[in-house]
């Protein structure tokens, strides 16, 4: 069954909410999603992932989907605070961000048209978040599709492997594919399983423990029970669904508060409901 959130908290944009809480002050635009930020510099016009930084608190690690090869460190109220060079990459549509310690991992794996065969992964090493400079891929992946290409923006990271969601609603579910990070970094994605959603999936997260899955769409915000790990089959259903309309939000991550999202608008919002806090627990 899917939880409707019917309240909201009120919250503000920190520049680190490691050392303060972003519920204080903030902008309500619906229930349970308040606005805490915005990114305000013309370098990103269009962030497309969203990632908090293992290496400084407060700080979260974004990038557009087009234009320079670049990463930008930011701060919960759309603050920049460092850029970063990417180096011996070709991102021709770069869709999301995830990490694991130490690494992060770049999802070019757009495909709005349709017409490229394979998509790519690259793993770098996590800058300071504070210091601009230059990053060289440490590995790259080269993907093809089990079938016709698709487009994702979506990418998660847990053990051991990488997993893909599609774009594409196919009867109301989109579906999930993965691919194993060891090996040569070449291969074929693999289906597993579909989420029921009623938009297409812009961005997605997953908490360390591997049992809580947030899927962010242009309708509003999902969240996902799982079991430590994503499925190899079947559908899962969503055990809370937050509305709210934007048809740009892409970049989400869970916080403490909330989840975070960044929308292409440069709009930063927080989905506060307990579900989406890290440490948080079931009302």
């Amino acid at each position: 069954m899917i939880v409707r959130l019917t309240f909201a908290f009120s919250v503000a944009a920190s520049a680190f909410i490691g050392s303060v809480s972003l519920h204080a002050q903030g902008t309500e635009v619906a229930p349970g999603v308040v606005q805490v930020g915005k990114i305000e510099s013309a370098e990103i016009g269009e962030s497309s992932g969203l990632i908090p930084s293992r290496r400084g608190k407060g700080v979260y690690w974004t990038h557009n989907d087009s234009g320079p090869d670049r990463m930008y460190g930011i701060t919960a109220d759309g603050t920049v605070v460092s850029q970063i060079e990417l180096q011996d990459m070709s991102l021709d549509d770069c869709e999301d961000i995830a990490a694991t310690p130490g690494r992060i991992y770049l999802a070019d794996i757009g495909n709005n048209d349709r017409n490229r065969d394979e998509v790519h992964v690259y793993a770098v090493r996590e800058p300071k978040p504070t210091a601009s400079g230059e990053l060289r891929p440490v590995k790259q992946w080269t993907l093809t599709y089990p079938d016709e290409p698709f487009d994702a923006e979506s990418l998660l990271i847990s053990r051991g492997s990488g997993y893909i969601i599609a774009k594409e609603l196919t009867g109301g579910n989109v579906r999930v594919y993965r691919f194993p990070l060891s090996g040569k970094g070449a291969g074929q994605l693999q289906e597993q399983c579909e989420l029921n959603v009623d938009a297409p999936a812009g961005g997605a997260d997953l908490t360390a423990d591997g049992r809580r899955l947030a899927v962010i769409t242009r309708e509003g915000a999902y969240l996902f029970l799982l079991k430590g790990r994503i499925p190899s089959a079947g559908t899962l259903e969503p055990a809370l669904f937050v509305p709210f309309a934007h048809d740009q939000m892409e970049g989400c991550c869970f916080t403490r508060d909330g989840l975070l999202v960044t929308a292409e608008s440069g709009d930063v919002y927080l989905f506060t409901d307990p579900l989406f806090r890290l440490g948080g627990r079931r009302r």
